[in-house]
């Protein structure tokens, strides 16, 4: 099923022979994040992560799609990144 939403990015990064997928999306008046390891179940914690309605600003969720990238920071991680930033 493809969703569409108001706004929409997506960046990728390679690491360690792994490409990680951050989907940043605005849908209901907020911005949420969708992170996933490329080519793994995405049934597995490890591999996809899920945060919705973090913020409304676009200017915030774009610093932090940023920083996500930079850091290279995994599916895993995403929720507890988004409790320390927000």
């Amino acid at each position: 099923m493809l969703r569409q939403y108001l706004k929409s990015k997506t960046a990728c990064v390679k690491s360690d022979h792994i490409q990680v997928v951050y989907h940043l999306f605005f849908n209901n008046t907020h911005y949420s994040i969708e992170c996933y390891k490329d080519g793994f179940q995405h049934k597995e914690p490890m591999n996809y992560s899920l945060v919705e309605d973090f913020t409304d600003d676009e200017g915030e969720a774009d610093d932090f799609l940023n920083r996500l990238v930079k850091g290279k920071v995994l599916p895993v991680h995403i929720k507890d990144v988004v409790e320390d930033c927000f």
